[in-house]
């Protein structure tokens, strides 16, 4: 990816993105009013910037930037344009902030050079994001028919969302679908080479976080107390270490559905015994999930539109159903391999086997 960017010439780097159809909210979004840049009732496409909000909890790629180098931004920005020299131990505070990652330092460096408002970064994510959507469409279009009654064993999007007590236009569904395959990926990628018993898993925890007994901003911090072995929100924020009277207070009103930041994530997370990069990539999942039901709630149709509770329970199912259609497709693509296999084995029609 990184190859691709710098290698290709700037006014020809939106090719390579696959772009959002025009949506349209039938009502204003509450949790993320302003991400999508979107008017209630007015097809529009929504903002580039809404994928910052997603994976880096900033409303701006440039912000974004800022959030990771802190007070040295003005030092990464003299490092960035060569402009002056950078001492040995300014790099390394750079590098501390990018923990001691050195390919992602002259990565982000080479990027705000080029633009210093940082717009071939937002470039690079929907690049990655469109590759990422390509890919699933791609292997969710396969079929696999039971060998016995012939059924479709992998479920079509259209058939699937019509079951649903929701009524989203198919630009509006396709879109729910695009995110939330983005928030599989996420979780599946690092399970790479692991087994589907462990991948699934991985995604029932996932989509555990959309039950509707509660927010999933209250899923997720119930899911932080059990490594802190906190018996509840108050306890959480002590063993945590959070600072303040207000410190229990925030984290009930997070729990009821009000903003859960990416600071948040990081603050709660950061005495953890255990388990804290998991911690903190299901906080930011949770925040996408929220996204999503937020979304589903403006832009469904139907005169009296679902509550949160229904939302959640329509994302939650949506998740396991797509994780099982690609695991569907992987047994499908591995029959045609079997069957392309044999087929050369046994070679041409009407070829005798040799000894």
């Amino acid at each position: 990816m990184e190859t691709t960017i710098l290698n290709t010439p700037i006014r020809e780097l939106p090719r390579l993105v696959r772009p959002f159809k025009p949506l349209t909210l039938q009502r204003p979004m509450v949790l993320f009013p302003k991400s999508l840049g979107l008017q209630a009732g007015v097809a529009s496409t929504p903002s580039d910037e809404f994928l910052a909000t997603l994976l880096l909890g900033r409303k701006t790629y440039l912000a974004a930037l800022r959030s990771v180098f802190g007070v040295e931004f003005k030092n990464f920005q003299n490092y960035a344009s060569q402009r002056v020299r950078t001492t040995t131990e300014t790099r390394n505070r750079l590098l501390a902030a990018v923990n001691g990652d050195v390919e992602l330092l002259d990565l982000l460096a080479r990027v705000l050079r080029r633009d210093p408002k940082a717009g071939d970064l937002a470039t690079l994510v929907r690049i990655a994001e469109g590759l990422v959507s390509t890919l699933m469409r791609q292997m969710l279009s396969a079929s696999l028919r039971c060998p016995n009654c012939r059924t479709e064993l992998i479920s079509r999007p259209i058939r699937w969302w019509g079951k649903q007590p929701c009524r989203l236009g198919p630009q509006e569904r396709k879109f729910v679908d695009r995110v939330l395959q983005g928030v599989l990926v996420s979780t599946l990628f690092p399970l790479f080479f692991a087994n589907w018993e462990t991948k699934g898993k991985a995604v029932h925890r996932l989509a555990a976080l959309c039950e509707p007994d509660g927010h999933p901003f209250k899923n997720w911090l119930n899911e932080v107390r059990k490594p802190y072995r906190a018996k509840d929100l108050t306890a959480l924020a002590a063993r945590a270490g959070l600072e303040g009277e207000w410190a229990p207070e925030s984290l009930q009103r997070m729990s009821r559905g009000e903003m859960l930041t990416a600071e948040m994530i990081e603050e709660v997370t950061a005495r953890v015994p255990t388990r804290k990069a998991e911690l903190r990539a299901l906080g930011m999942q949770a925040r996408a999930l929220a996204f999503v039901v937020d979304f589903m709630r403006a832009a469904d149709t139907t005169d009296q539109p679902v509550d949160q509770a229904t939302a959640q329970m329509i994302v939650g199912a949506r998740l396991k159903q797509l994780v099982e259609d690609l695991r569907l497709s992987v047994v499908a693509e591995r029959g045609h391999v079997l069957q392309a296999a044999n087929m050369a084995s046994e070679g041409p029609p009407g070829r005798q086997p040799t000894e």
